[in-house]
Formats: C-alpha cells, sequence, structure tokens
C-alpha cells in the first residue's frame, strides 16, 4: 500500500510538472502583457469556481441581502417602490413641454404650428390678420387664409388694434425692463415697438419654456409672439410693407 501510494505520488507529481511546462510554453507565444493578462484571468475564474461552486446557484437566488428592485420575485415593498417612481416620473412629465406628433421630440412652441409653410413670395395680394380674440395669426391671399398660426398676443388689452404695415425687422432683442427678449422679430407699429417674435429668451438667450408654454393664451406685453418655426418664417420672407390688421 505504501510503494502504491508513492507511485501515484510520483506520477502525480510528474503530471503537474508536465501541466506546468505546457502552460510555460503556450505563455512564450505573447509578449509580457498579453502573459499577465492570460493569468490574471486565469486566477479569477479559478476564484470565481472556488467561491460558486461550494454554495451552488440556490444560494445567490435565496440571498436575502438582495434588495426588492433587485429581485424578480420582490412584492410589496417591489410594488411600492414601483408606484413612488411612477408618480415621480409622472410629476416630471406634467412639467415638460407638449411635443407634437412628427416624432421630432420638439415642443410644440417650436415647431411650425400651421404644418407646411407656403412660400410668401407666391402670395398674391398677401396681408396678415391678427383675431385677439381666436389668438391666431392668419396669413391671407386677399380674403383667402393660406396659413394659420397661433400666436399669443398681449394681457389686458395691451396689443394695440387697427391697420398697419411690416416696418424693420432684427434677429434678436431683450428688454431690461421686462427681463426678457426674443429671437426674429418684425416690427408692425412703431419701428420696434409692437413686433412678430418667437416666444421669448433670458439674458443668455435661451427660450424660457414657463412663458413659451402659454402660447395660444393672452401673454405678451403688447406684441404677437409666435412659435420660433413660424417667427423665423416670417422674419426670413415676410416683405415689408405687407398690411397687417390686428382685431
Amino acid at each position: 500500500m505504501t510503494a502504491s501510494n508513492n507511485d501515484r505520488r510520483r506520477r502525480a507529481h510528474a503530471l503537474r510538472l508536465n501541466i506546468f511546462a505546457m502552460v510555460a510554453s503556450f505563455l512564450r507565444l505573447f509578449d509580457k502583457p498579453t502573459r499577465v493578462l492570460i493569468v490574471s484571468c486565469v486566477v479569477f475564474a479559478v476564484a470565481s469556481l472556488c467561491v460558486i461552486v461550494p454554495k451552488g446557484p440556490s444560494a445567490f437566488m435565496d440571498d436575502q441581502s438582495v434588495t426588492p428592485i433587485m429581485r424578480a420575485d420582490g412584492a410589496s415593498a417591489a410594488s411600492s417602490d414601483a408606484t413612488t417612481a411612477s408618480k415621480s416620473a409622472t410629476k416630471h412629465a406634467s412639467a415638460v413641454p407638449a411635443a407634437v406628433s412628427d416624432g421630432s421630440g420638439n415642443p410644440a412652441w417650436m415647431l411650425p404650428s400651421g404644418g407646411d409653410y407656403v412660400d410668401l413670395a407666391q402670395v398674391d395680394d398677401l396681408n396678415i390678420r391678427v383675431s385677439i380674440a381666436d389668438q391666431k395669426v392668419y396669413v391671407k391671399s386677399g380674403d383667402t387664409v393660406v396659413y394659420t398660426m397661433t400666436c399669443s398676443t398681449g394681457m389686458d388689452g395691451s396689443t394695440p388694434t387697427g391697420s398697419y404695415t411690416v416696418q424693420n425687422r432684427g434677429e434678436d432683442f431683450f428688454n431690461d425692463e421686462e427681463n426678457m427678449g426674443a429671437k426674429y422679430w418684425v416690427s408692425w407699429a412703431n419701428y420696434g415697438e409692437y413686433l412678430f417674435h418667437t416666444v421669448p429668451t433670458d439674458s443668455n438667450g435661451e427660450y424660457i419654456v414657463s412663458e413659451a408654454e402659454k402660447l395660444g393664451a393672452p401673454a405678451s406685453h403688447g406684441c404677437v409672439r409666435l412659435t420660433v418655426a413660424d417667427a423665423k418664417w416670417l422674419y426670413e420672407q415676410l416683405p415689408g410693407g405687407t398690411p397687417v390688421v390686428i382685431e
């Protein structure tokens, strides 16, 4: 029995030496950084097996230290957390400007409010009518409406009514007294006093979301607010001298 055990030990020792020799020969095929990486991976794999195999998978599935959010079978606590998260998400979503259905992800106050634009250079007898009651701007060819835009006129009747004409224009402005400005303005009265322009901007030129979301209701100090795209369209295409009626 003793001789047999000694033979087995010698064979086992010889086998280990052969394995080490084969591994060493294999590693010589690579540069030093690669050898270090291979050895590290092997050590990590062996260490992982030493941890997982004795416990078995059930030990991890039944680990009570796993939180309800991590466990697939978490019941009341997970449900409570999910409900809280849902309410939080709903509150957050209500403060985000509504996106239009074109899939752009942009809020409605940034986009054309009446669909595809027409080329104003091709519109005969071009004129503009602003309806304070409707909070709409109608682009017309004679008596025919060719485009309709959502707007915000002045609070407390501050937008003057009457007949005017398109005057000067500019890319942006900022009013220190009102602490807000706008982009793409087109004046229709008093050369810079009453304007078509975008929803308001702050002192950094960023759009003020809380003001932009008021579009469609009286909100300005007398000017006619438009979506960003609508104001840019008028700024680029509306000719000087175009008749404007506010009513």
